[in-house]
């Protein structure tokens, strides 16, 4: 009888009880533009508290120090950990070894897992790191946690090795750190470079410079691919090499999965896509005269194209058949609809103009949007990160100019990687 009377009682209460939906903000689904709000609910994925412990340090303590910050920062940065503050750790910092935990230490700052290592020498290292699980007492290996005779250079890409392997034995997909992100930059008020950097900021280089203009890179095969006036007209160039050598201007360009190159020519008033062979030479035609046609993206598997034309009004997202077919507009919503790039995950993303600026959102096939950010600031070119589980974009907020974020698929969690603010515009991310 008792346990009737309870079960009863469950069942009412689950009843009145606000499903997530209906416990979400009650506000406008659509903007001016008939662009879909954010409506506040879960996350797609939890992120877990974890402590990172300041390595024990037998050698050279900057160097530990780095590691410190390295750990700390990008277990934050991959989306799935809450890196509790080192102030609250009350642990015994003497009586902690890599075999020896304390375990309600952990467990009572509310740590889930804990990671801890120790640098001996002063160049080359050996650096040793450890990730446990708090609430089941116990070491998890990660391949990699050990690592002799380390040169000061590659310490960042042991630390990297190590996140990356954690995150792989909680999601089954390993991490991406030490991949990178492409884009171009102003060097001076009338030029343009690409240069790229790691999906956490750190190691910047220059890809191309030379005094002139380049524009929108992608990765390659052999390189980065971009758009230059080196030669007084736009033309495709990968590194060194110019790939085209026609009377066409080329407004950017993208190389499929297995190898095809997509590209937006003009001649005259209006832009086209066409696919080119491995010499730079036309080989056919995409889109046929309807206006503006640029920037295109491949689908996953190679059969599709995504690219935007104003052939309705306004700049909007359209897909089509490579091998033929009419092409179909993708957003139905929004007067200003551009730069999209296609993730392994079949979702385009794109930059949306709206009442206040510039928002991220991302479009299915069957056309259905959603919105990655808002009152944020303008929000521009962003892309898919190469596993899908991540965007990059640039922002600006709070008046701080453009910088480079990177955030979770869902928007939920998002982190600015650029230090400096700067003029960055068309990102791609790739190995």
């Amino acid at each position: 009888m008792h346990s009737q009377i309870l079960l009863s009682s469950l069942i009412l209460i689950s009843a009145l009880a606000p499903s997530p939906a209906a416990a979400q903000d009650s506000g406008p689904l659509f903007d001016d533009e008939g662009l879909p709000r954010i409506i506040v609910g879960p996350a797609e994925h939890r992120r877990d508290k974890i402590a990172v412990a300041d390595i024990k340090c037998l050698g050279d303590k900057s160097k530990c120090e780095q590691i410190n910050r390295q750990l700390r920062r990008n277990l934050e940065i991959s989306t799935f950990f809450e890196v509790l503050n080192s102030k609250t750790y009350v642990a015994n910092k003497e009586s902690e070894t890599l075999v020896n935990t304390k375990w309600p230490d952990w467990f009572n700052v509310g740590a889930r897992y804990l990671i801890k290592g120790r640098l001996s020498g002063k160049g080359p290292y050996d650096i040793e790191l450890r990730f446990y699980n708090v609430l089941e007492k116990q070491e998890v290996k990660i391949k990699g946690q050990t690592s002799l005779a380390v040169p000061s250079s590659r310490v960042r890409k042991v630390v990297n090795n190590f996140i990356n392997g954690i995150v792989g034995k909680l999601t089954g997909k390993r991490g991406i750190f030490g991949s990178h992100i492409v884009y171009a930059a102003k060097t001076t008020a009338t030029t343009r470079g690409i240069a790229m950097v790691e999906m956490d900021g750190h190691g910047r280089r220059g890809i191309a410079g030379g005094g002139t203009i380049n524009q929108f890179p992608h990765f390659a095969p052999g390189g980065i691919l971009f758009t230059s006036w080196r030669d007084g007209k736009p033309e495709l160039w990968v590194g060194k090499k110019k790939i085209t050598h026609d009377a066409w201007q080329y407004r950017g360009a993208s190389y499929s999965s297995n190898g095809r190159l997509a590209a937006s020519l003009t001649k005259g008033s209006g832009s086209d896509i066409y696919i080119l062979g491995s010499g730079g030479k036309i080989q056919s035609r995409v889109t046929h005269g309807q206006g503006q046609n640029v920037s295109p993206t491949w689908s996953p598997d190679g059969s599709k194209l995504a690219f935007v034309s104003d052939r309705a009004g306004g700049p909007q997202v359209f897909i089509t058949n490579v091998g033929g077919g009419g092409a179909k507009r993708l957003t139905m919503a929004g007067s200003y609809n551009s730069t999209p790039h296609w993730g392994v995950n079949n979702l385009i993303v794109f930059a949306g103009m709206t009442a206040s600026g510039s928002d991220i959102f991302t479009v299915d096939l069957s056309g259905n949007i959603n919105r990655i950010t808002q009152d944020q600031g303008t929000n521009l070119d962003p892309c898919w990160s190469p596993d899908g589980r991540y965007l990059a974009f640039v922002a600006i907020r709070k008046g701080k100019g453009k910088r480079i974020w990177i955030s979770s698929a869902d928007g939920r969690w998002q982190f600015p990687i650029s230090k400096k603010s700067g003029s960055y515009s068309t990102l791609r991310w790739g190995p």
